[in-house]
């Protein structure tokens, strides 16, 4: 029998793994917020194995040329691109 998991069910399935071997609780949100962010390029939650790596290129030249971030705190501040770093980061952590 063979299972397909969604995106979702594959990221939420690799948080807990993370968590499980004593991840730190920063860790962990970074990996949320890269998973969130990955998700939002998709109508729908697709099945994982049907994602492409077409699709990865389209969704990092997305976050680097039209996502626009939205900084936690009390200060207001106005949305921002990316830095090189994060976009950086957010591979390193769909590359986990």
């Amino acid at each position: 029998m063979v299972h397909k998991i969604s995106l979702s069910q594959a990221c939420d399935g690799l948080i807990r793994y993370k968590t499980a071997t004593g991840k730190s609780p920063h860790t962990i949100a970074d990996y949320r917020n890269s998973f969130k962010k990955l998700l939002l390029v998709f109508e729908e939650d697709p099945p994982f194995g049907s994602i492409t790596s077409e699709q990865l290129i389209e969704f990092f030249s997305w976050l680097q040329e039209e996502y626009l971030s939205e900084p936690n705190g009390v200060a207001p501040r106005g949305k921002r691109p990316l830095s090189a770093k994060s976009v950086r980061n957010i591979h390193t952590n769909l590359s986990a």
